[in-house]
């Protein structure tokens, strides 16, 4: 049955697979999922250090702030 979603081929280190492998059976999942679920995870804390640091620098600036509470008033 065909699949909308896109495939990648991944080319690892033996010490990864297994680690992957393991894994995936303490999960009883299959290697695919477990790789899927962690490169979800990865992107999703990438965006958030992204964010984090985009938030520091705009903190840093000496600028007029508007609180929460008047925001949303």
């Amino acid at each position: 049955m065909p699949t909308a979603k896109k495939r990648i081929n991944l080319t690892v280190e033996d010490d990864l697979f297994v680690n992957l492998k393991q894994l995936a059976e303490k999960e009883q999942t299959s290697v695919a999922n477990i790789s899927h679920a962690l490169l979800e995870r990865a992107l999703e804390l990438k965006e958030d250090h992204y964010f984090s640091k985009v938030g520091e620098e705009r903190l840093s600036k000496k600028s007029k702030r508007i609180s929460h509470e008047d925001i949303w008033e």
